[in-house]
């Protein structure tokens, strides 16, 4: 994992990279970027993941929570 990496993406970069994902305007764009980011609040409390963060080649991706990686080994 690099150090660069961070676990909160807001919602403004989330609904930047959905309107360059879905070439949408910039409100639907943010109304996506608002439900995402509910679900992945949701999936956080949930346990299955501790954050979000975007990678080197811009794509948002999970971290999955430590009980979630070790029930996937089993």
């Amino acid at each position: 994992m690099t150090t660069d990496i961070n676990q909160s993406t807001s919602i403004d970069s989330i609904a930047a990279y959905l309107k360059l994902k879905n070439q949408c305007d910039e409100k639907k764009a943010f109304i996506e970027a608002k439900q995402m980011m509910h679900e992945l609040l949701q999936m956080r409390q949930q346990g299955l993941i501790t954050g979000w963060y975007f990678n080197e080649q811009g794509k948002l991706e999970l971290l999955p929570a430590e009980k979630t990686q070790h029930s996937r080994v089993k």
